[in-house]
């Protein structure tokens, strides 16, 4: 079915009433009827209900719908990426200026906040090109890297791009494609803007900050306006976080996993030629629950329901260790918990034996000759009064790291470290070249969502090494 569903709070109805008002003003099939999300309601519930009846998932995002547990709590990325692959599009609406929730950071969101018209034109654009019986998230497994890249450059000469394809000889130059665009002005002028263009086909990793900062140095070198990156997978939270804080010379421009679909939708004779096997009976009955999903909501919810402070440190280092267990054994060895050194001072509270032959682990053991990984649990209020991740907390794990263990340890907490923390980071890598790698519970959650895409979760952390290497200085 065609229809658009729209889940929120109910302190947002009177936004609520006038999107809908305006959404059938433009024949746009509406199914409302109960589809208020209060406190306490599941969002499981929620989207079941909705994929059986719409094409389109619409979340109205607000401090209201932000404070409700069905954000804060249930949602989360594993959730959407089901709901996806099954065909329902997710379609986050901002109506004020808040945080967008770290889960759902990576799909695009209509803008209310500004301005309303703009963004309503837009949304029913979008509607308009949507269709149940194309699924928002194709199977890449029946791609090839050659195949990708065919479907990249049907992609570009369908969105307006003059295209000059590289060939074996010009590919060291580090991209695949030259692509010219013309750029509309005010006044009814054009530009010609040179586009420097790689497509990267993934079939377990996440688009990192290496393969970034690697297309910008090239993009230097070839004098381009924009670097776009296609790519059939997402970005971590760090190198989104890389390219606002590090890239501000050059536009760059990301087509990953969401606008790859979004751009499917919109030419479907592209679509047909590479996936038409993949149509979907549009009266199918479909369910977005399933044992794997049902672990993963379980972890994310214990996680985030744990009490903060020393009431619940216990709570939280066994939780921590299960998913760790969970992302990373195999290919690690079982780890080792609260491991005593010979004094009966130092007290680590998980090793795990590294001794697998996996590219990430591998390339950790034999640049920072870690034989064992070490996890320290943090479990700080995150509030003022909470202790922080310091100098003095660096320094702690900075001793655990002997020669026995290895230069890499892992410091997992809720809070985020303080300046202390982080030149006591640098400083243990300047003076003893050992790696103090801070992750959160937003890192936690990452990587379980890359364990349910089939993905690989210690790219996560491959990823901050890089962005910390790529920072040094």
């Amino acid at each position: 079915m065609n229809k658009v569903f729209i889940s929120y709070s109910y302190q947002d109805k009177p936004f609520v009433d006038w999107l809908v008002t305006h959404l059938k003003d433009n024949d746009v099939d509406i199914w409302y009827d109960n589809s208020e999300i209060n406190i306490g309601d599941s969002i499981i519930e929620k989207i079941e209900k909705g994929i059986n009846v719409a094409s389109i998932y619409i979340i109205v995002l607000s401090e209201a719908a932000i404070k409700s547990k069905w954000v804060n709590y249930e949602l989360n990325n594993a959730l959407l990426y089901k709901a996806q692959k099954e065909g329902l599009k997710i379609l986050p609406i901002l109506i004020e200026s808040i945080e967008i929730p770290v889960t759902l950071r990576t799909i695009k969101y209509a803008d209310f906040t500004k301005n309303k018209g703009e963004a309503l034109n837009e949304l029913i654009q979008i509607i308009k090109l949507t269709q149940r019986n194309f699924p928002q998230i194709p199977s890449w497994d029946e791609l090839t890297p050659v195949k990708f890249e065919n479907l990249v450059f049907d992609l570009l000469i369908a969105e307006g791009f003059t295209v000059l394809r590289q060939t074996s000889h010009t590919k060291d130059m580090g991209f695949d494609f030259l692509g010219y665009y013309h750029k509309k002005l005010p006044g009814n002028s054009y530009i010609e803007e040179k586009w420097f263009i790689e497509a990267k086909f993934y079939r377990h990793s996440k688009i990192s900050i290496s393969s970034i900062a690697q297309l910008y140095g090239y993009s230097k070198f070839a004098n381009a306006n924009v670097i776009l990156l296609v790519a059939n997978s997402t970005l971590t939270n760090s190198a989104r976080n890389f390219i606002s804080n590090k890239i501000t010379d050059i536009n760059v421009v990301i087509w990953d996993e969401n606008d790859l679909v979004d751009l499917l939708n919109k030419y479907k004779d592209i679509y047909e030629k590479y996936f038409g096997s993949q149509l979907l009976d549009t009266d199918v009955k479909i369910s977005i629950k399933d044992s794997e999903l049902t672990k993963i909501q379980a972890m994310i919810s214990e996680l985030k329901d744990c009490p903060e402070g020393i009431s619940g440190w216990k709570k939280y280092e066994n939780i921590c260790i299960k998913i760790l267990k969970y992302l990373f054994v195999p290919p690690l060895k079982s780890p080792k918990i609260q491991s005593r050194t010979e004094s009966g001072i130092d007290i680590r509270d998980a090793i795990f034996p590294n001794r697998c032959d996996y590219e990430n682990w591998r390339y950790i053991r034999e640049d920072y000759d870690a034989k064992y990984i070490l996890f320290e649990f943090k479990n700080y209020s995150t509030d003022d009064k909470g202790s922080n991740i310091d100098k003095s907390v660096v320094y702690q794990v900075r001793n655990y790291l002997k020669m026995t263990i290895g230069r890499i340890g892992i410091i997992c907490g809720k809070k985020e470290p303080v300046d202390s923390g982080k030149e006591a980071q640098k400083q243990a890598f300047i003076e003893d070249r050992k790696l103090i790698v801070f992750i959160n519970n937003g890192h936690l959650i990452d990587m379980l969502m890359k364990k349910y895409r089939k993905e690989e979760p210690s790219d996560v952390i491959i990823d901050l090494i890089d962005e910390f290497n790529l920072n040094f200085g």
